[in-house]
C-alpha cells in the first residue's frame, strides 16, 4: 500500500509539474519555446517519474505473486512493457530539456512526435496488466472491487487506442486530452488501488 501511495503521489506531482507539450497541430518553434520556459521543471518531472516507477515496480512485483498460469505471464510481459515505455518516454522528454538553447524547431517537433505516440501505444500494455488482475479477482485472489476497477481501466484503455489515429487538435488526438486527462488519471488510480488491494490479506484458500 505504501508503494502504491508513493507511486500515486509522485506521478501526480510529475503530471502537475509541467504543462503538456504542444500538440501535434502546433509548429516546432512552439515546442522550443515551451522547453526553454520549462526546462528545469521538465528535468524535475523526470526525477519524480523515475522514483515513481521504482514504487510501481514494487506494486507490480507483489501483484505477480498472486497470479498463476498464462495470465501471470501476460501480466509479467505487460508490466515490463509499461516500465520500458515509461522510461523511454522520459528519456526523450528529459533529453529535450538538456540543451534548450540549442534546440531546433525540426528536432523538437520530431522528438515530441515520438513522445506523443507513447500514450496511445501504452494502452495495449495497460490492458495486458489490467485483464489478468480482473481474472484473478474473479477467482478470489483480489477483492471484488478491484475487478470492477480493472474492467473499467481495461475498457477505457481499449477505447483509447483510437488516439493512435485521432485527428490533430481533437479530444482523441495522439497525446491529447484523452491520453492526458482521462487515461493518465485512470492509470494512477488503478495502480494506487492495486497497491491498496495488495495490502489486504488474500482469501483463505490462497494461504493454504
Amino acid at each position: 500500500m505504501i508503494a502504491g501511495i508513493g507511486f500515486a503521489v509522485l506521478f501526480t506531482a510529475a503530471l502537475l509539474t509541467v504543462p503538456t507539450l504542444p500538440g501535434i497541430d502546433k509548429p516546432g518553434y512552439d515546442i522550443v519555446s515551451h522547453v526553454n520556459e520549462h526546462s528545469g521543471a521538465m528535468r524535475m518531472q523526470a526525477l519524480l517519474l523515475t522514483f515513481g516507477l521504482l514504487a510501481l515496480v514494487v506494486v507490480l512485483g507483489y501483484a505477480r505473486e498472486r497470479l498463476t498460469g498464462p495470465s501471470g505471464y501476460v501480466f509479467t510481459i505487460g508490466s515490463a512493457v509499461v516500465l520500458v515505455e515509461m522510461f523511454i518516454s522520459t528519456w526523450f522528454t528529459a533529453g529535450l530539456a538538456l540543451h534548450p538553447d540549442q534546440l531546433g524547431s525540426a528536432t523538437a517537433r520530431t522528438i515530441t512526435d515520438i513522445v506523443t505516440m507513447f500514450g496511445p501505444i501504452l494502452t495495449v500494455a495497460d490492458i495486458m496488466v489490467a485483464v489478468p488482475i480482473l481474472l484473478a479477482a474473479n477467482d478470489g485472489r483480489f477483492p471484488r472491487w478491484i475487478a470492477i476497477l480493472a474492467a473499467v481501466f481495461a475498457v477505457e484503455q481499449l477505447i483509447e487506442t483510437i488516439t493512435i489515429i485521432g485527428p490533430p487538435a481533437s479530444f482523441i488526438s495522439p497525446g491529447g486530452a484523452m491520453n492526458f486527462y482521462l487515461g493518465g488519471p485512470l492509470f494512477i488510480v488503478f495502480f494506487l488501488a492495486l497497491g491498496i488491494a495488495l495490502s489486504m490479506a488474500p482469501p483463505a484458500q490462497d494461504q493454504e
